[in-house]
Formats: C-alpha cells, sequence, structure tokens
C-alpha cells in the first residue's frame, strides 16, 4: 500500500526503509532497548485492559479502527496468493448436477479471507452437484468473494441495513447463516422459519443483547449446524429444544510435496521474511488471524520457552491483521526476549507455501469451533499442536499425522475468563505447549491425508442434507397449512 512502511518480519530493528532485517543475534536488546519495550508492553498492556472493557456493540466497530492506528502506518510483510487463470472459471459439465431443486442464501460477513470464508467458499462452489442452487451474500468484498465471481457463483455485497429487503425479494427456499453478528441476526429473524445457523466458534463476545437477538432467531429456527462436538455441546446447552448437526469442517486434499516443492517453498519463506533459514532450523509455523481469539501472544510465549531448549526452533505466524493491539503485544514480547529474532509475522499470505515449507503446526486458541488451517497443517503431513478447542480433540486422534493435543489457557468460554487468561503476564498453558512443541520437533514430517470426516466432500454433502431438510420440513408445513385452510 502506498505510503505505508513494513514491520520487519522479525524481532529485530529494520533499517530506515523499513524494509531491511538486522541482525540483532541472541543477546537480546540493550538497556535502553529493553527500557524502551518496557514501556511498550506497559502500554498495550493498558491497551488491552481498555479493549477488555470496550463493550462488544462498539469494541468491534469504532474502538477497532482506533486500534488500528497502532499499525504506525507499517504493513507485514506477505508472501501474495496465487493468482487464478486468467478468464472466467465455471465448475466443468461433468460434476453439474441434475436440476437445482433447492434455492439457498449462504449469508456471510466480510467475504474476504479467514477459515469462515474458506468454509463459505467451498460450499458455494460444491453445494450445487448436490442439486442447491447457491447466491452468496455479504456485507463486504474482497479477495474470497472475487474468487467466487471468478468461479461463476452469484456474489451480492449488500449493506446490513438491506439485508431483510435482499432477502425477501430473492424469496429463497432456505437461508444459511454463517456469522451470527446481532445486526445479521436481526434482519434474519423475520425470515427466522427457513434460516440455518452455522455456529463456527462459541460466541464469547455476544452481549446480553447480541444474545437476546440470538434468542429471537433460534426460537423460530427449524434447525442449526456446528462445525465441531463442542460448538453444539456450546450452543446446546443454551438452546435444547433446537436441533444441531454437527458437520465438520473439511478440505481438499493437497498435491504430494516433493522435496524440491519443500525446498521452494522454503525459499520464497525466507525471501519474505529477509532471513536465511539454516538446513537444521525446525519451522514452526501457524495460519491464523491476529486477534484475541486466536491468542498469538500466548503462542509466541510459549514458542520462546520452548526455543531456549531447542536451539533449532523458529516460528512464523502469518495471517490477517484483524487488531493491530494483538500484533503489537506478540511482537513486544518477542523484542524483549534474547531469543526474539526467530519469531516471525506474517500478513495474509498463501497458506500452501507457508504450510509446505513448515515442519510442525501449531495454534494456541482461547475458543475455536473448527480451525480449517489445523486440518489443511494434518493434510500436509504437518506435526500440529493445539490447544483443546473445538475439534482438535478428533483431529489429533484422526490424523495420519502425529499430533499433540495441550490443554487451553481459559477455563471456560465466557468473555470474562478469555480476557483474564488473555492479560496474564503468563498463561495457564504456557508450559505445556512448549512442551508439546518439543515433542513434535523431534518427529518426522509424514505424508499426510485427510479422515473421511475432514474431507471436503464430506462437509458439502453434510450441509446438502440438512438444508435438504429444512426445506422438506418447511415445504410439508407449507402444505399442511393450506390444506387446513
Amino acid at each position: 500500500m502506498t505510503g505505508q512502511r513494513r514491520l520487519p518480519a522479525d524481532g529485530a530493528s529494520a533499517r530506515a526503509s523499513g524494509h531491511v532485517r538486522e541482525t540483532r543475534g541472541e543477546r537480546g536488546p540493550s538497556l535502553f532497548g529493553r527500557l524502551t519495550w518496557r514501556i511498550a508492553d506497559l502500554l498495550v498492556r493498558a491497551a488491552t485492559v481498555v479493549t477488555d472493557a470496550v463493550p462488544p456493540h462498539h469494541r468491534f466497530g469504532l474502538w477497532m479502527r482506533l486500534v488500528d492506528l497502532l499499525a504506525f502506518g507499517q504493513t507485514l510483510p506477505r508472501i501474495p496468493h496465487r493468482e487464478p487463470a486468467p478468464g472466467p472459471v465455471r465448475p466443468a459439465p461433468s460434476v453439474e448436477p441434475a436440476p437445482r431443486d433447492v434455492r439457498c442464501l449462504l449469508v456471510a460477513g466480510g467475504l474476504d479471507n479467514g477459515g469462515i470464508e474458506t468454509v463459505v467458499a467451498t460450499l458455494a462452489l460444491g453445494l450445487g452437484r448436490h442439486g442447491v442452487a447457491v447466491e452468496v451474500v455479504c456485507a463486504s468484498s474482497g479477495r474470497t468473494a472475487e474468487e467466487l465471481v471468478r468461479a461463476g457463483v452469484p456474489v451480492t455485497v449488500v449493506p446490513t441495513a438491506a439485508l431483510a429487503d435482499l432477502v425477501e425479494s430473492r424469496d429463497p427456499d432456505v437461508i444459511q447463516l454463517h456469522r451470527v453478528d446481532p445486526d445479521v441476526v436481526a434482519a434474519l429473524t423475520p425470515q427466522a422459519h427457513r434460516t440455518v445457523p452455522v455456529f463456527h466458534a462459541m460466541e464469547s463476545y455476544l452481549d446480553a443483547a447480541g444474545w437476546r437477538t440470538l434468542d429471537t432467531l433460534m426460537a423460530e429456527c427449524p434447525a442449526a449446524m456446528a462445525v465441531s462436538e463442542s460448538a453444539r455441546e456450546f450452543f446446546a446447552a443454551r438452546y435444547p429444544d433446537t436441533s444441531i448437526d454437527v458437520v465438520v469442517n473439511g478440505v481438499e486434499s493437497p498435491e504430494l510435496a516433493t522435496g524440491r516443492d519443500i525446498a521452494d517453498a522454503r525459499a520464497r519463506l525466507a525471501a519474505a521474511l529477509g532471513v536465511a533459514f539454516e538446513d537444521e532450523d525446525r519451522l514452526v509455523v501457524s495460519l491464523q488471524r491476529f486477534s484475541d481469539q486466536k491468542n498469538p501472544r500466548g503462542l509466541v510465549d510459549a514458542f520462546l520457552l520452548a526455543s531456549e531448549a531447542d536451539a533449532r526452533l523458529r516460528l512464523v505466524v502469518a495471517g490477517a491483521t484483524n487488531s493491530w493491539l494483538e500484533v503489537r503485544r506478540a511482537d513486544v514480547l518477542r523484542r524483549l526476549h534474547p531469543r526474539g529474532s526467530r519469531v516471525h509475522f506474517l500478513g495474509d499470505s498463501d497458506a500452501q507455501v507457508v504450510l509446505r515449507a513448515g515442519d510442525i503446526f501449531a495454534l494456541d486458541s482461547f475458543a475455536e469451533g473448527g480451525p480449517v488451517a489445523a486440518v489443511e497443517a494434518a493434510a500436509c503431513g504437518l506435526p500440529v499442536v493445539l490447544s483443546d478447542v473445538g475439534f482438535a480433540r478428533e483431529l489429533v486422534a484422526a490424523s495420519e499425522a502425529k499430533g499433540v493435543l495441550v490443554p487451553r489457557a481459559n477455563a471456560d468460554m465466557s468473555a470474562r475468563t478469555i480476557a483474564r487468561a488473555r492479560r496474564a503476564r503468563t498463561q495457564a498453558n504456557r508450559d505445556s505447549f512448549a512442551a508439546g512443541l518439543l515433542e513434535a520437533a523431534s518427529l518426522p514430517r509424514t505424508a499426510g491425508g485427510i479422515p473421511t470426516r475432514f474431507r471436503k466432500e464430506t462437509m458439502i454433502a453434510g450441509h446438502a442434507a440438512v438444508l435438504r431438510s429444512v426445506v422438506e420440513t418447511t415445504t410439508r408445513i407449507a402444505l399442511r397449512d393450506a390444506t387446513s385452510c
């Protein structure tokens, strides 16, 4: 972006241009440098306390725009996503289904990048093979939306305030809601009888008003879905009378990476970071948004502890900068540590390159429904180290790649408990996560493979079955009501 400086990919200083890395070694910052970063640490801790105190309806709006000022005009380096082939890309005729007799709106929020966006895109491209005609509706466009348009999928960008009118004009058979943002939920409440919410995470950020809005929708919903058993249990406790089906997130089987592919990926990653990898380096990679839920600071802290015991370890955290406060919290931590130069940050980057370059995948989230990146990592054959959230336990047990499951840092999924864990100077699972990284560092990369339940086609078929069941039920009720009149 013109006029923006790039945040150094590692914990070292940048030259005046902001693009060239200085090597700091492992002595840590000078006395003056430590004092400077200690002050910065106090400031980001204060900002964290204030952020946690801001009500959700302000926190995810104006306050986050203010927090973005912490970027100070900088950006994170990134590995560009692969560009699609020029020209329109449409499904091959051989995979076109018999008539699409169910019309479905997939309602998302922004459609740029992230796990939910990946799921929405996969469904939009695949439900047609199950006779479901899809239109994607989102509040803002982005990379994923543009790729869907190129693939011939109808995508409509509409402000939330106009969503209700759009739905009424489209008159779909069924609506699948992928974000339970209170304003979006309120807009769909008049259509609750044909709306199927999909719970991608434990929505701990919802305040009392947000929960009341969701309660109203759920009272009339014919069904709901969850991407993991833990997500289902979380919502079933509040909505025991609603049928909530579990369909875990699935991914496509990746191409088997050759030694040359891995070497090329490591070279691209090293170039993006401005570092030179050693042959013995063990790369811990994490694909995650920089957000409070994903807990990047906790991961960095645990990694630094592990790196004190295994000098081969390097960490690369790559993802969209949803919160520059989270970037700064993790950045201060690495700058204060003697081995902080072995911690690297990337912005939203090509997942295939990052995963092929890595030796270990790690995710230390406070809360997840079903992390798509973890499934992709296991499919690539990387040992995974995951906090015990979402379907992590099942993935580790079922994956052909080895894995380590670590207790999460938060005792429960309440917003207050997560905030307390986030603000802790040392999180409760730091030692166990560091031990998990050390264990995974001794594990080899495997050929990979995806358990059947985590495959893309299994996920698509599961969603199609629920959507068809809802349409059949609502149609039967409508016919019964018409007959009785």
